[in-house]
């Protein structure tokens, strides 16, 4: 009776001590019979480290990524996503920083597509390689399955359209991660969701 309500979590940053940065946490979400979902969070240094700024697109500075506004009918549904994929917040995500449309990446088995934009949160000193895979080829197909950045584009977004697969099962809307990944670095997971229409 309340699978569409949406339950809070609050994530409290603990101080190490350590002069480290700012460090990428993933809280994963797992439950039995799906696959777990990892959401990035960003404990900010406060020990003289170096820092990421993390700010969406309208300038307000978060190290969250807020969720689209609901709407009352259809017309101002229309409306909102189109204000809402302008102003998608920027996700600052292990090595690099996901902006996804609408705020979330959202297919369908009929074989509709959404997509994100990946560029790296720091300057590399030489090519960085960033592979682009999904999880569950049986539900989500990736249009890249890389991605490269160097010293001079390393913050340009790149942009991943994600399709939805018909698997043929009446088997409920799945997630799928989309995994990337470079030498050196941790995985990046970006959740996506494939909705059923069996």
């Amino acid at each position: 009776s309340n699978w569409d309500v949406p339950q809070s979590v609050t994530v409290t940053g603990v101080n190490d001590g350590l002069d480290d940065g700012d460090q990428s946490v993933n809280i994963v979400l797992s439950a039995d019979g799906f696959e777990n979902v990892a959401v990035g969070v960003v404990n900010a240094d406060n020990d003289g480290g170096p820092s990421i700024d993390v700010s969406d697109s309208s300038g307000d500075s978060s190290d969250g990524c807020p969720t689209p506004a609901e709407v009352d009918d259809e017309e101002e549904e229309e409306e909102e996503e189109e204000e809402v994929e302008e102003l998608a917040p920027v996700c600052v995500v292990g090595f690099g920083s996901v902006v996804e449309s609408s705020g979330s990446t959202v297919m369908s088995e009929s074989g509709s597509s959404d997509s994100f934009t990946f560029a790296l949160a720091s300057q590399p000193g030489s090519s960085v390689v960033v592979s682009v895979v999904s999880s569950d080829l049986s539900e989500a197909s990736v249009s890249v399955s890389s991605l490269t950045f160097g010293p001079s584009n390393w913050d340009v977004p790149q942009s991943v359209t994600v399709t939805g697969v018909n698997d043929g099962l009446g088997d409920g809307d799945q997630s799928v991660n989309i995994v990337l990944s470079a030498d050196g670095f941790e995985n990046v997971l970006v959740g996506a969701t494939n909705l059923d229409n069996d």
